[in-house]
């Protein structure tokens, strides 16, 4: 069948008319089953233009679209309808009523334009109006400048060269947009996006689909905004925007349409003899369908399709229009992987581009690919590249983006899987028990148990042997500057005028916490006695001694305390040497240097996978960003 869409159009129009009703029709009594058709025309055409015009088939329906039904005519209406030519062409007609005539008047013309020529209507119908004529001066003009080109525009001028009025012809597959079309502004405002979701999947399943209003204008605006979404796809079965009461039975036929059925019509038809129909309704945003259309959509096209019409602030220009074009890009952009070249020709191979798309969409398009629309679709792209013409419409670019965009995600992929698997691979390998570390770590628990034995019993015996509450044993250093005080002073909170402070094994927590405890409780009990503290000379005052600081106590002299200078005799009879003090401090140093062993035993190491993967996800992380 090819494109609906003529493509040598000489002239901007080829019929103009104006159309005056017949009165005292009584549509109703007319039996359905009995050819279809009023026995009084529904209206009689009572002026034309050019006068040589033909077209029998055209000039008998003119009326019947003129006046489908009864009308409210309250305001101006505008609205389109189609005609189909023998050659399975798409002509369409442009129709104008104004409340204050009871006339209507009709453009005929194969081309798609809706907004230049519904705006030429206003301007003929003023002309009328106001200068009769004037009025075929313009129209006669209009109709000889012939099309202008694509992109360009065509200038009119009336009232004697004082106004004029420029016809602008639309680029080719430009996408309808917001607010500057008609029919999307209008299919927008009245129709919800689940809706439209709704039509739209219907369309891919080529349903018998029916769109009913009781304004003609929003009738016609929905179907035709419905029917672009369908691009770079054409409807291949019965299209009629706007169905006159007289051609009711094509409600009846067994073959997919997209028909808009004025409310009055379709309420004279009954339930039983529609069948099985999807019908929306533009008035009230009600869709009735006894199929699951969106539910066979792959559910992450009709995610996408939810998410993105949700964002109506995003939604001015073509946006919605590249909303489904997007979705038809992932289902059908793929084509040209199955497109074999031979040596006269191209073929479309099926089986290849089922295999070439994502497993999630086969299903899917297994069954498209039996529909009309898809392989029209096929036969149109092939007829292109078979004669060496090229093609880059908005589809072909789309097509080309999104591929970009998948080859850049499926490197993230790529790069994501192998940061998994590096992280899970490097989990594994140190979650895996080896029998060395089984060993080692059994080793450490048993040193450990007799390291506590060992202080338990020192502590028990130690506490007997300490008679002066402030003789306090000097195991570690407190700070790095070794001094009785962080400031350097001397300030002595025992009896002998220093401070001598408890450490042990840093790798001890269990020795250290405790010494730590026992070591407060005597300190507050020699603070609570108050004694007069020891004023020794200054030469005699022992000065801060810097020492490196060490975890091991091979720092610590064997009497158990560490100072700047060697011991003298006037401190011998104060501080003495402990048996107790020497156990612990060995116990304690022997618990350390096991565990640093342990730490620097390979077995203990960090996994060098462990930093490499951190890196990996900080480095996914910053990609993620720039996308």
């Amino acid at each position: 069948m090819g494109s609906r869409i003529k493509s040598d159009v000489k002239k901007l129009f080829e019929f103009w008319c104006e159309v005056k009703p017949t009165r005292g029709i009584d549509r109703g009594s007319v039996n359905r089953g009995g050819g279809g058709a009023a026995a009084t025309p529904a209206g009689v055409i009572i002026e034309s233009f050019p006068e040589g015009f033909r077209d029998k088939e055209v000039l008998n329906g003119i009326p019947s679209f003129a006046f489908p039904c009864d009308l409210i005519r309250g305001s101006v209406q505008s609205y389109s309808f189609v005609h189909t030519t023998a050659d399975s062409k798409w002509r369409f007609g442009f129709c104008r009523h104004d409340p204050k005539t009871e006339t209507a008047m009709v453009l005929i013309t194969y081309l798609p334009w809706h907004d230049p020529f519904l705006k030429l209507l206003t301007v003929l119908a003023d002309l009328k109006r106001t200068d009769l004529n004037e009025f075929r001066t313009f129209l006669s003009e209009a109709y000889n400048r012939g099309v202008p080109d694509a992109g360009g525009n065509l200038t009119v001028y009336y009232n004697s060269g004082q106004s004029h009025f420029t016809f602008e012809r639309p680029l080719p597959f430009q996408l309808p947009s917001i607010p500057e079309n008609h029919n999307l502004n209008l299919y927008y405002n009245f129709v919800d996006p689940k809706e439209m979701i709704s039509v739209f999947a219907a369309m891919l399943a080529e349903r018998r689909i029916i769109f009913t209003s009781s304004h003609l204008d929003r009738l016609s605006s929905c179907i035709q905004a419905a029917n672009a979404f369908l691009y770079p796809m054409v409807w291949q079965h019965i299209f009629i925007p706007v169905l006159p009461w007289e051609f009711k039975d094509y409600l009846g036929a067994p073959m997919p349409y997209l028909i808009g059925v004025p409310k009055p019509v379709l309420e004279t038809v009954s339930a039983d003899e529609l069948g099985e129909v999807v019908i929306l309704n533009c008035d009230t945003n009600l869709l009735e369908s006894p199929f699951d259309d969106v539910r066979a959509l792959p559910a992450e096209i009709v995610s996408q399709l939810k998410k993105y019409l949700s964002h109506t602030q995003d939604h001015i220009g073509d946006r919605v229009s590249k909303i489904f074009l997007g979705a038809l890009v992932q289902l059908i952009g793929g084509y040209r992987d199955a497109v074999e070249f031979h040596d006269t020709c191209k073929t479309f191979n099926r089986e290849k581009f089922i295999e070439s798309r994502p497993a999630h969409l086969r299903p899917f398009l297994t069954k498209m690919m039996e529909l009309q629309i898809f392989a029209q679709f096929i036969d149109d792209r092939l007829k292109m590249l078979n004669s060496g013409l090229g093609f880059s419409d908005e589809f072909e670019r789309e097509t080309v983006r999104y591929a970009e965009k998948m080859k850049k995600r499926g490197r993230n992929y790529v790069f994501l899987k192998h940061v998994k698997d590096k992280y899970y691979l490097g989990k594994r390998s140190v979650s895996r028990t080896n029998p060395a570390v089984k060993s080692a770590v059994k080793s450490v628990k048993e040193s450990s148990r007799g390291v506590k034995t060992a202080y338990k019993k020192w502590r028990d015996n130690g506490s007997g042997h300490n008679q002066n509450p402030n003789h306090q044993f000097h195991f570690g250093l407190s700070s790095p500057q070794h001094s009785d005080r962080p400031d350097g002073s001397v300030n002595s909170l025992s009896g002998y005028g220093r401070k001598v402070t408890h450490r042990s094994a840093p790798s001890s927590p269990v020795c250290s916490k405790r010494l730590e405890r026992e070591i407060n409780l005597n300190g507050s009990a020699a603070r609570e006695q108050q004694q007069p503290m020891l004023q020794l000379p200054q030469q005699q005052r022992r000065a801060p001694v810097p020492l490196a600081m060490s975890s091991s106590s091979s720092h610590i002299p064997a009497n158990g305390h560490a100072l700047g200078a060697p011991n003298n005799a006037h401190f011998d009879h104060l501080v003495g040497a402990s048996p107790a003090v020497s156990s612990a401090s060995s116990i304690c140093s022997s618990e350390m240097n096991l565990s640093q062993e342990l730490q620097n035993h390979p077995l203990f190491k960090t996994p060098a996978v462990d930093r490499s993967v951190s890196s990996l996800v900080r480095e996914y992380e910053r990609r993620l960003q720039l996308l």
